[in-house]
């Protein structure tokens, strides 16, 4: 009998196995983006060894796929080393990166052996002004295109990832042009979130409500995306965080993902990072707290509102938003307003949302 991949998530759900892994490298960058999320702090990062050593914890945990992140990956001095040892260890792995570095042709072919399983590359618009505007750095663009180039001729899967701002809304058009250029795929992302510290300025860069929906629309129109409601009345849980997902800062800490800064541990003062993550070792208060809310978020928060099913809810940023988990914050709230509206349009029904908040149903696609 074959066992479908929804039945095996659904298991690591139950049994607490933290199937996926996302490691913070460093939080050392070379571009300086304006809403960046990380928060450095002044303690010593961990190196090659610590890591390898944090790998064989997590796969006797039953982590399978690991995302080598940051910061930027690339600039950690043992990144090849770590990189080697994951796929040495028989894990998927999954880089996310500005891609800046991998202009250099010789570093991608020596990524190439490495058989990534995706390789996540954040593109911020079309156009080297807007682009290098938003990353801070001139001529990161140009660098970002090189990049492209060197993966593609070497067949390296690659998933581009435009957070939708403010300043690069009119250019999607032009960035899905970009990709089909380099026969790659690109993923929108809708959400600006606050730092890992709490600091809600990067809020400031957040796409019009009234472009998101004209958006959307067009995306769902031109085959790009689906857009329906999550049953959320009927869901066990609003996500993975603290079962399926963990994510380890550059320090080591352990959290249940990578927006909920909660420390569980640190993975270099367990040696049976199992035990812990799945209750064997004593109470653990935050894997305790977190799976509670994201077991009730569905019901209590998104299921009340019209607007619930759509909405990209986050319980991590309610609370740093807000101080409460459960809070239906601002944004949370837009999102789901936003493709109700979007939802609505391409249905042809009429363009009323609830709350009594008029959204503008005469923007144009990018």
């Amino acid at each position: 009998m074959s066992i479908t991949v929804s039945t095996l998530m659904e298991r690591a759900y139950e049994q607490s196995r933290p199937i996926t892994a996302q490691l913070e490298l460093t939080y050392k960058c070379n571009l300086l983006c304006s809403f960046c999320y990380n928060a450095p702090k002044q303690r010593s990062e961990l190196v090659g060894d610590q890591w390898l050593t944090a790998l064989d914890r997590l796969q006797a945990a039953g982590t399978f796929t690991i995302t080598l992140t940051g910061g930027e990956p690339f600039v950690h001095r043992d990144f090849w080393r770590i990189a080697e040892g994951v796929r040495e260890r028989g894990l998927v792995l999954k880089v996310y990166t500005n891609g800046v570095l991998l202009a250099d042709r010789a570093k991608v072919e020596r990524y190439a052996e490495l058989a990534p399983f995706d390789t996540e590359i954040s593109l911020h618009g079309a156009r080297a002004a807007t682009h290098d505007r938003l990353t801070g750095i001139h001529g990161s663009f140009d660098r970002l295109m090189e990049a492209l180039g060197n993966l593609s001729s070497v067949g390296v899967k690659v998933t581009l990832k435009t957070p939708i701002t403010r300043l690069n809304q009119r250019e999607l058009r032009e960035v899905d042009e970009v990709g089909e250029r380099f026969g790659y795929k690109v993923t929108y992302d809708t959400n600006i979130t606050p730092t890992d510290d709490g600091d809600l300025s990067p809020l400031s860069l957040a796409a019009d409500k009234e472009f998101l929906i004209a958006f959307l629309a067009d995306q769902v129109r031109r085959g790009r995306r689906g857009l329906s409601p999550r049953p959320v009345e009927k869901m066990k849980q609003n996500c993975g965080t603290g079962r399926t997902t963990v994510t380890i800062d550059p320090y080591g800490d352990v959290f249940p993902c990578i927006a909920w800064r909660r420390k569980v541990c640190n993975i270099l003062e367990v040696e049976d990072f199992a035990a812990v993550w799945q209750g064997r070792a004593g109470r653990n208060e935050t894997l305790e707290f977190v799976r509670k809310v994201a077991d009730e978020v569905p019901r209590s928060t998104l299921a009340p509102h019209e607007e619930g099913g759509f909405a990209s809810f986050c319980p991590a940023v309610a609370e740093k938003e807000t101080g409460d988990a459960y809070a239906f914050y601002g944004a949370a709230r837009v999102s789901g307003l936003v493709k109700l509206e979007a939802f609505r349009r391409v249905r042809g029904e009429p363009g009323t949302v609830t709350e009594g908040e008029r959204l503008a149903t005469d923007g144009k696609p990018a």
